[in-house]
């Protein structure tokens, strides 16, 4: 039997263990199930298949609570990615609960929060793309030169929410924080989110083996109009003595009764690497909502290369043909999404 069915047996047991109160009151299983037929295409070739988590990402986790008196609380939250298309989950080198494993206290203080978690840095680019980083139209400013997704070793203190608007997070990891090769990661976000602005400051240092170290800031913002919500992120990643590479998108979300409309623009510079090794991105996307847990959509991103760069447009679940250099690239999706 797979260590993951195991795993999974072995959480359902002990959910099923615990008392009624217990289950209905503090423990909570959720996820979302998201697969997409996608269609991707670059200099490498085209492929056309099943992808997974187009629109949100693919998932199930178990999370809890406990109130321990005097304004005290303690929880927990295991979260792993999932695939609805062939059954499959976690992560690489048998990292099970890939997307966060975490136990958490809280209090007036705040939240001190221990374990593997996302990373401040992309915690800040996700918040402000208009498509949550997800399928073949996301953001690609959060995999520009190494920076990570979520992060081991993690310790994490958020400041509490009752400050008028002021929300604010500092991380530390130890090392591996990201990939094998990766030693600590320090990190903080800071912003202000009150009525319809929101504006966030994210920056952080990744040591690897060696003397290298990935620098990486963001800013993130957004105001939104009633009906219609622009989105703004500015991004950098820098390797010491090496390549770094800046972005900048603008998009915007707009909403009508079930309808919802999204866009983005990015422009990715490269330097320090071969010449001309920039790109754009362009993403376009509808969805309906049938629900407030199901959601019909369609998605498509087109990237266009410099003559130095071969970035592709990418899909979960799916081989990407290797993209040649100065060659564009484009993606299609149409895929339902349900959440749990």
């Amino acid at each position: 039997m797979k260590k993951t069915t195991v795993t999974w047996i072995l959480a359902c047991s002990a959910m099923a263990a615990l008392p009624v109160a217990a289950r209905a009151d503090q423990v909570t299983l959720f996820g979302t199930v998201d697969l997409a037929m996608t269609h991707l295409s670059n200099g490498g070739g085209s492929t056309t298949g099943m992808s997974h988590s187009g629109g949100n990402i693919s998932r199930m986790g178990i999370r809890g609570a406990e109130d321990l008196g005097g304004g005290l609380g303690a929880g927990f939250w295991f979260e792993s990615g999932l695939s609805g298309k062939d059954g499959s989950a976690g992560g690489p080198a048998g990292n099970f609960w890939n997307r966060r494993a975490t136990v958490s206290l809280t209090g007036s203080f705040g939240e001190l929060r221990l374990g593997r978690d996302d990373s401040a840095t992309f915690l800040n680019t996700l918040i402000f793309d208009p498509f949550l980083t997800n399928g073949v139209a996301g953001t690609q400013s959060f995999v520009m030169n190494g920076a990570p997704i979520q992060i081991s070793n993690a310790i994490s203190y958020f400041l509490p929410k009752n400050l008028g608007g002021f929300y604010g997070q500092l991380q530390y990891a130890w090392g591996p924080a990201s990939i094998p090769t990766s030693k600590a990661y320090r990190g903080f976000r800071a912003g202000y989110a009150s009525g319809p602005l929101n504006l966030s400051l994210a920056a952080a240092a990744l040591n690897f083996s060696g003397a290298s170290k990935l620098k990486i800031v963001n800013v993130g913002a957004s105001y939104d109009f009633g009906t219609i919500k622009p989105t703004l992120i500015w991004a950098q990643e820098k390797r010491d003595g090496g390549t770094s590479v800046r972005a900048i998108q603008i998009g915007a979300t707009a909403t009508f009764g079930a309808h919802l409309l999204r866009a983005s623009i990015g422009d990715y510079r490269k330097s320090g690497g071969a010449a001309d090794a920039n790109w754009r991105k362009l993403g376009l996307g509808y969805a309906y909502n049938l629900s407030k847990r199901t959601m019909l959509y369609a998605s498509a991103g087109f990237v266009s290369n410099g003559d130095g760069a071969n970035r592709a447009v990418s899909a979960q679940g799916m081989a990407v043909p290797v993209n040649t250099l100065g060659h564009s690239a484009s993606g299609y999706e149409i895929g339902l999404r349900h959440f749990f």
